[in-house]
């Protein structure tokens, strides 16, 4: 726990320094903006009236229900996926309950600080006190891309997410990662 006495400035500014550029990047800059489509044809009141009316309350849905059969034997399990997996639409939906924009930045902030102190620790493990910031912002930047980008992709992929929508992502990534490399190297013990 020494990485904590030593680097504790470091992570803590590298962790409100991505929380105010992740701010800036979803509130200010707009390139976000294009990240998901509207419900064709004018019919998001529609959508949403079909959403209210069937009572659908906050959370996580696929459609079809891939898992609706799984009480069957393997050989009509697989059958029954498979009709299911042939009919469209599919997909997922989720729906947001009501929203704490307080609460959500707070956690995200946390989020934010947890990461740049496990960014810390990998560092502080790699070279300890005197490393030369060029070898800092390799690491910890590398670390922070890391984290950053590529938690999510598998998700991304599987749930077909916008191409679009990943590169904006991860352009927020590699600067979130730059940015707390950065922030290492300059306040690294020397």
């Amino acid at each position: 726990m020494e990485f904590l006495s030593q680097l504790w400035l470091p992570i803590l500014i590298s962790g409100v320094s991505v929380w105010i550029a992740s701010f800036i990047a979803w509130m200010m800059i707009g390139h976000h903006r294009k990240d998901r489509d509207a419900i064709p044809g004018g019919g998001e009141q529609a959508f949403m009236d079909t959403v209210t009316r069937m009572n659908i309350k906050p959370g996580n849905y696929g459609f079809p229900d891939f898992c609706q059969h799984d009480n069957l034997p393997r050989q009509e399990r697989m059958a029954a996926r498979k009709a299911l997996y042939d009919r469209r639409p599919m997909g997922t939906l989720r729906v947001w309950g009501e929203m704490n924009m307080g609460v959500n930045m707070l956690v995200t902030f946390l989020f934010y600080l947890v990461t740049s102190a496990m960014i810390g620790y990998l560092t502080w493990a790699a070279f300890g006190r005197g490393a030369s910031a060029g070898k800092i912002v390799q690491v910890a930047g590398t670390a922070g891309i890391l984290a950053y980008c590529f938690a999510s992709f598998p998700h991304d992929i599987w749930f077909q997410k916008k191409r679009r929508a990943m590169m904006m992502d991860w352009l927020d990534g590699i600067v979130f990662g730059l940015i707390t490399g950065a922030i290492f190297a300059w306040l690294w013990p020397r």
